[in-house]
């Protein structure tokens, strides 16, 4: 299996604060940095992303590059939300389903928009702990991945290939079944140098 070097940089995940969300393309920082320039060509924006992992159960402190040389599965969530926290289960099981078959090939990351002055690590890191987090967790404060990708709400998973194309989004409840089936499409669709269109699906969990 392929390793990556997934350390160096800062940034982490921006999604949107009220119940029915905002859109991510005029988003304000959550945190004290301004919000990432999110014009759709990306002109002056930086590629890859980087965005700023910590220290915690299944994850290093430093950064996790996205798109990077695999397949990555992105879960978008904020501690307060319940269906963040129902979700985490469902993601763990699919995980541990998964790496067994491509392990260092498949990056799971979950990221938060909420800055170290609202949720500090210690807080989140226990979070995550007492959720059976157990891969990359991280933040994007300036909302630089979730506007690139034009994610607004939470929980929300996406899968991304090495390109950085968006194979699949799940918005709200998803089963882990559809996440192991999708992940699976996506690198059997990626090796076979398909162009593979994005699959979306909604929830209304």
């Amino acid at each position: 299996m392929r390793r990556r070097e997934l350390l160096a940089g800062a940034g982490s995940v921006g999604i949107l604060a009220a119940g029915t969300g905002i859109v991510l393309g005029g988003l304000p920082s959550f945190g004290e940095e301004p919000a990432a320039d999110t014009d759709d060509d990306d002109e002056g924006s930086e590629w890859p992303i980087e965005v700023e992992t910590i220290d915690a159960r299944g994850s290093d402190g430093g950064t996790v590059t996205v798109p990077n040389d695999g397949i990555t599965l992105v879960e978008f969530f904020a501690t307060g939300c319940g269906k963040c926290q129902a979700q985490m289960p469902r993601l763990a099981e699919a995980r541990s389903r998964l790496v067994d078959d491509y392990g260092d090939d498949l990056t799971v990351l979950s990221v938060t928009y909420q800055s170290a002055d609202t949720m500090p690590d210690d807080e989140l890191r226990t979070w995550w702990r007492n959720h059976d987090g157990n891969w990359y967790v991280g933040r994007d404060t300036t909302s630089s991945l979730a506007a690139h990708y034009g994610i607004f709400g939470y929980p929300v998973t996406i899968i991304v290939d090495e390109t950085g194309e968006k194979r699949w989004e799940k918005s709200g409840l998803g089963s882990s079944d559809d996440i192991v089936r999708a992940v699976e499409d996506a690198f059997e669709s990626f090796d076979g140098s398909d162009d593979g269109a994005e699959t979306n699906e909604s929830a209304t969990a």
